[in-house]
């Protein structure tokens, strides 16, 4: 049997049907172009888009150099706050407190209404502030305590301090305590407190320049001979004093030359020098008052 594709051969060799030379060279050439386009069409299937030739070290660096530098800002150093933007002032909660006792007569009415206005100073039940009446040591504390946060060292936290006359049954306890421990106050030589005994000037001032931990370098010859009564200055309360004054703590009416240090210092007068405290540590703007020692003499012209 023949097979079905059985080339007849003629005589010069070619297989009968076959394509001619010519022709077969081309189909060939079609084939490989067609082979061809696939092969690229595949490749480029497979390549990402809008990708960058690698970059050898010096086209890299050349690469970077070309673009612009960053801008970096310069380095910020904190700065200082001043007194009054480190301690805000305290706002004001009232618009015109009253008392019945107290009007714009009195030598105090700027820095006591001020006080009063911040929800800093009360009054009594009855309405009246009692300016002229003496303070005690116990109410002292208490002022101090309500406000000063000045928290003692706590790398050598005080003792409590046991006083027979301030029993943890007294109303002033904890403020006592607490003063003591911040060390604007201290019990007397006898170990006693004396609660209700009126503080005198003298302790006012030595209380804020202790508690507030003010120190002087000057000679008390110079500051003392500002006092015309400076003789009457205990020994003990010299420097205290001698740091106070310079700080413009010391509030005395009607002469600021005359000190009185050991008269019992009223409600009005521990009031001033307290606003005239809290003015030095930054917490109240600057009110200008006549009665602060170290400035000029001021001719009295207001009531008690």
């Amino acid at each position: 049997m023949l097979p079905l594709f059985h080339a007849l051969v003629t005589s010069k060799g070619q297989a009968q049907g076959a394509l001619p030379q010519p022709w077969r060279r081309r189909l060939l050439a079609l084939l490989g172009a067609i082979a061809a386009g696939t092969a690229l069409v595949a490749w480029t299937s497979k390549r990402p888009l809008n990708r960058e030739p690698p970059l050898t070290p010096a086209a890299l660096f050349h690469h970077q150099a070309s673009r612009q530098p960053l801008t970096v800002p310069p380095q910020v150093l904190p700065q200082p706050l001043p007194p009054h933007q480190a301690w805000p002032e305290l706002p004001v909660i009232k618009a015109q407190p009253r008392f019945t006792d107290l009007s714009a007569d009195h030598w105090a009415w700027p820095l006591l209404i001020d006080l009063a206005q911040r929800n800093l100073l009360a009054g009594f039940p009855d309405g009246s502030f009692r300016p002229a009446e003496p303070m005690t040591r116990a109410e002292f504390a208490t002022q101090v305590v309500q406000l000063f946060s000045l928290p003692p060292d706590l790398s050598q936290p005080a003792p409590e301090a046991h006083y027979p006359d301030v029993d943890s049954t007294h109303w002033a306890h904890v403020s006592v305590q607490k003063a003591v421990q911040m060390k604007f106050l201290s019990g007397s030589p006898e170990g006693k407190f004396l609660p209700d005994q009126a503080i005198s000037r003298i302790q006012v001032i030595t209380a804020l320049a202790n508690g507030l931990g003010l120190k002087s370098s000057s000679s008390p010859s110079t500051v003392l001979a500002f006092y015309d009564d400076d003789d009457e200055v205990p020994p003990w309360a010299t420097q205290s004093l001698l740091a106070a004054t310079e700080a413009g703590l010391v509030v005395s009416y009607p002469m600021p030359t005359l000190l009185s240090p050991n008269q019992p210092a009223s409600r009005a007068e521990v009031a001033a020098m307290l606003h005239r405290t809290l003015t030095y540590i930054g917490r109240l703007e600057e009110i200008p008052f006549p009665y602060v020692a170290g400035q000029p003499t001021p001719t009295p012209n207001r009531a008690d």
